[in-house]
């Protein structure tokens, strides 16, 4: 299978934040039609912290996936992928005495020739929408969605949290505390499909039924993306970054 995508759109901005703690990669206005690996990084630790955090995976997650052959992307490569960047993260940590604390969310999406491999750690998301509803979405790696788990609150209740900021798993090196992503493989992928990979700036500023009323709508893609960056412009509270991918042919 090749996935064929429209060109790639993305938002990068500080939001109402002094300082920008949010990576992507491909970096922003590089990337084209043909890349193979999208990451979306929200760094944590505090001005310089966050920021080195986030940029360190996503050079190293780069990094490794660049040197991978293998058409077929498996769940061994993405547990080498991540195992490597932790290692990354102990050594710049023991070289960098005020990179102690520092840590970063990541998802990530990689097209290969069996369909879509994702994995993410920490609350940045990836959405699957066909005919503007979600077909799929990665779950938070937070406080409040292991309370939901429990049954301890509801989902509904989640949402809007005091706490839903908090999460249970960051890449901050194994010497802090090592931690696994969770991965899906995606074979079921149409044309015209959408595939959002975003940080919770975006996810906090504008609800899921918003997404999906947009991306359902007949406009085209640079409106769509605009109205989803003037609402999180609007009413999130963090830096807001994304990767907005179309779907354009599947190729088998």
């Amino acid at each position: 299978m090749k996935i064929e995508l429209f060109k790639p759109l993305f938002i990068f901005s500080k939001g109402k934040r002094d300082n920008m703690e949010d990576c992507i990669f491909p970096y922003p206005g590089s990337a084209n039609e043909n890349e193979r690996l999208y990451l979306v990084c929200d760094g944590m630790g505090g001005h310089a912290k966050g920021e080195v955090a986030s940029k360190l995976a996503c050079e190293a997650l780069g990094n490794y996936f660049s040197n991978q052959t293998s058409e077929i992307i498996t769940e061994s490569l993405i547990l080498g992928a991540f195992d490597k960047l932790q290692l990354v993260f102990d050594q710049y940590i023991s070289n960098n005495s005020g990179a102690k604390g520092m840590g970063t969310t990541v998802v990530l999406a990689v097209f290969h020739s069996g369909g879509i491999a994702v994995a993410h750690i920490g609350d940045s998301r990836f959405y699957h929408y066909r005919n503007g509803r979600i077909l799929w979405q990665t779950l938070d790696h937070s406080l409040v969605n292991e309370w939901a788990k429990q049954g301890l609150i509801s989902k509904d209740t989640a949402i809007n949290h005091p706490k839903s900021n908090v999460i249970t798993r960051a890449i901050q090196g194994k010497s802090v505390r090592e931690v696994c992503p969770d991965i899906q493989f995606i074979t079921d992928v149409r044309a015209n499909d959408y595939l959002l990979l975003c940080t919770d700036g975006i996810s906090g500023g504008i609800s899921d039924e918003e997404l999906s009323e947009i991306l359902g709508s007949d406009q085209d893609d640079e409106t769509k993306l605009g109205l989803i960056k003037q609402l999180c412009e609007a009413n999130s509270r963090d830096n807001f970054s994304a990767y907005l991918l179309r779907v354009k042919e599947i190729h088998k």
